[in-house]
């Protein structure tokens, strides 16, 4: 599936009303923020080497430039093993098309929260990637607590959302994940505290 994808930034200063997103997301265990620029969801990689490099290829071929990992270095699944590494994947796809990939790594602990200046510098950091023109796909472990958290801070900062309607809207944003879409986002209560509390 071809997919058209924007090459003038965001306009962060006066952004547009927000509209659910209307296009099919790439990959199965994620979904849109913003059509075609801000994707969000689960690990991008998997334990089989051919699964894991057909997933980081439709997500680079989707147009996903900047990655913004909020799992730690030494995160595990559940079965205890170690996640595999996708940046260097996403690297060699970038030097075969000339391309540039960023890897941003803000560790959050699994079904926690980070302190409002990481969850700034988070939000900075997808903001200027979607002012620079550069799609960006966030990411936690399942896509639900820590991903669900930065999304519905994301969209307190803009005007996107208030504190009122930002829970409903991300479970309206997280239908497009068939396979969680059901589950809850975000997962506690700690980090649903931490959206209503989100101030800047």
């Amino acid at each position: 599936m071809s997919i058209e994808r924007p090459t003038e930034g965001f306009n962060l200063t006066h952004p547009t009303p927000f509209d659910l997103p209307s296009i099919p997301t790439p990959c199965p265990r994620t979904y849109w923020v913003l059509d075609h620029r801000f994707l969000a969801g689960a690990y991008p990689g998997r334990a089989d080497p051919q699964e894991h490099r057909q997933r980081i290829k439709t997500l680079f071929d989707a147009g996903m430039r900047t990655f913004v990992n909020l799992q730690e270095e030494d995160e595990t699944n559940n079965s205890g093993q170690r996640f595999v590494r996708y940046d260097d994947e996403l690297r060699r796809l970038a030097a075969a098309s000339d391309q540039r990939i960023a890897h941003l790594r803000f560790p959050i602990p699994d079904g926690g929260v980070t302190t409002v200046d990481r969850m700034r510098s988070i939000l900075d950091a997808i903001d200027l990637s979607l002012d620079a023109g550069r799609s960006v796909y966030v990411h936690c472990f399942g896509g639900m607590g820590r991903t669900g958290t930065t999304v519905c801070c994301w969209m307190l900062r803009h005007g996107f959302a208030n504190k009122e309607n930002v829970l409903t809207q991300l479970t309206s944003l997280r239908q497009a994940d068939l396979e969680r879409a059901s589950w809850k986002a975000p997962e506690n209560d700690q980090q649903a505290a931490f959206i209503l509390s989100w101030s800047e």
